[in-house]
């Protein structure tokens, strides 16, 4: 899940799976392959899009995301600028 095997990208990534396991009852087994992708997704852009975050200042990671002005904690070493996201 991390592109330079940083175990603080990948603390952030389990953190974020762990969320997703948990808060949108993805830890149980789905048998049936198209409603778990269904789940998943749903799942994801809640996340991203609706739900608030602490570390951003109760935003949502989308829309930090679009106002780069916005400041948040970010657990990178590095902190870089994000790539302008395009749908």
């Amino acid at each position: 899940m991390t592109e330079k095997y940083d175990p603080y990208e990948n603390a952030v990534a389990e953190r974020i799976n762990r969320t997703l396991k948990y808060e949108y009852d993805l830890k149980r087994t789905i048998k049936n392959t198209n409603l778990a992708k269904k789940m998943v997704k749903r799942a994801v852009e809640i996340y991203n899009n609706k739900r608030p975050h602490f570390s951003l200042k109760l935003n949502t990671p989308n829309f930090v995301h679009l106002n780069r002005n916005i400041e948040y904690h970010s657990y990178k070493r590095n902190k870089q600028n994000l790539e302008l996201l395009t749908i």
